[in-house]
């Protein structure tokens, strides 16, 4: 039987983030002889088709109602990055939580890919996109 070639995924851009980094700081050495570096995030924006807002500096998801009953949604965003390429830019795999009846559930089933471009060590810029069939 004939295979036909393989069909690329389609991407779709979600958002392009530009995150303000604080002062990094150790954990020490954890049980895989590693040390964990922690930068927190401590701000920043981001902009998509279909979003766009702050970054906070907290990592949770967190809905507020209002008292006039309107919702304020949060997405938390973890991502999983490779090591740097020699252009210096990191392949990322994003994954996201968020409030299942909000106006972002969808964030809830994607599949995201990314790019992390390094600004010093104050800021980061990062592309996200949505990979679907």
């Amino acid at each position: 039987m004939a295979q036909t070639a393989p069909s690329p995924p389609q991407m779709t851009i979600i958002y392009s983030m530009d995150a303000l980094l604080g002062d990094r700081f150790s954990m020490g050495r954890v049980p895989t002889g590693q040390e964990r570096i922690v930068i927190p995030i401590v701000g920043g924006t981001f902009k998509g088709p279909k979003m766009s807002g702050k970054v906070l500096d907290l990592g949770a998801d967190w809905r507020l109602t209002d008292a006039n009953d309107r919702r304020r949604t949060y997405i938390y965003v973890r991502t999983i990055g490779l090591p740097p390429g020699a252009d210096g830019r990191t392949m990322l795999r994003g994954e996201f939580e968020t409030s299942t009846n909000g106006t972002y559930a969808w964030l809830n089933d994607v599949a995201a890919v990314g790019v992390m471009t390094r600004n010093g060590t104050s800021s980061v810029h990062i592309d996200m996109w949505q990979v679907s069939i």
